[in-house]
């Protein structure tokens, strides 16, 4: 074989290669199994929570559904922090880095899906609603979990089978029973489940923990106000109106089922 040949096929072999792990990677960012949103809609879920490297001012998504970078977002206190932030201010895909405290300084939302190709785009209040309290049986279909030690909500989909040696109890009163570990989560997982991370919140530079996670809807609420989707310990799972929308709240994005 000639140089010039082999040096074609040898691109070739480069493209087909990137082509393969575009296609794999753009997979793997979604959990298989739809959730209604009400009107005859589906959606899926990405697999990790929305995060923004301050080095490359660039945004992904985390690649497992528990990870999460806690206690990490108040060192935008350092001016010379170069790393990973995952709390937002409502609506602030264009601005991720703002820590105003004043309401005033948040007056649109920009979707975090919009920078992140594709049809990515955040649930709004009611499509929320619909998945904890319209879809049949939605009581049944969410629960207080605990992934690889982390504690969190845990969200099936409409069309549901309980995978071979898995273990689940619905609602927020079995925290010690709905734990999965490694390949017990893989067989949930691959099932369609869902697991939003606790993942605190943030005021200004202040990170603050809790048993509470945290997620923004893109929904509004009067002039300063704004809707998040909210859970926390030994509590029903809501959509809870909040007064300001500075806050630093997670964000876990969503594709419609087309």
């Amino acid at each position: 074989m000639t140089k010039k040949a082999f040096s074609a096929l040898s691109k070739l072999a480069v493209v087909a290669l990137m082509t393969a792990c575009v296609a794999s990677c753009g997979k793997e960012t979604m959990v298989e199994g739809g959730f209604s949103i009400g009107g005859g809609r589906q959606v899926k879920f990405a697999k990790g929570n929305v995060y923004y490297t301050v080095l490359t001012k660039s945004y992904a998504m985390y690649n497992k559904q528990e990870e999460a970078a806690g206690s990490l977002n108040g060192a935008l206190t350092d001016p010379n922090y170069q790393g990973t932030i995952d709390l937002f201010g409502w609506g602030t895909a264009d601005n991720p880095l703002l820590l105003s405290v004043k309401d005033e300084d948040y007056p649109t939302f920009t979707d975090w899906g919009s920078k992140l190709g594709g049809k990515w785009r955040t649930l709004n209040k009611d499509e929320w609603k619909y998945i904890m309290k319209g879809r049949p049986d939605a009581n049944k279909k969410y629960a207080l979990a605990r992934v690889n030690n982390v504690t969190g909500l845990l969200l099936l989909p409409d069309m549901w089978t309980l995978p071979d040696s898995c273990l689940f109890f619905p609602g927020m009163n079995y925290l010690d029973s709905n734990v999965y570990k490694d390949r017990i989560w893989d067989k949930m997982q691959n099932a369609g489940a869902i697991f939003l991370p606790v993942t605190g919140y943030r005021e200004g530079t202040a990170f603050k923990s809790g048993m509470s996670g945290r997620y923004w809807t893109s929904t509004d609420d009067f002039v300063n106000g704004a809707w998040g989707f909210a859970f926390q310990q030994l509590a029903s799972a809501a959509v809870v109106c909040y007064e300001h929308r500075y806050p630093g709240f997670a964000v876990r994005l969503v594709e419609d089922v087309e």
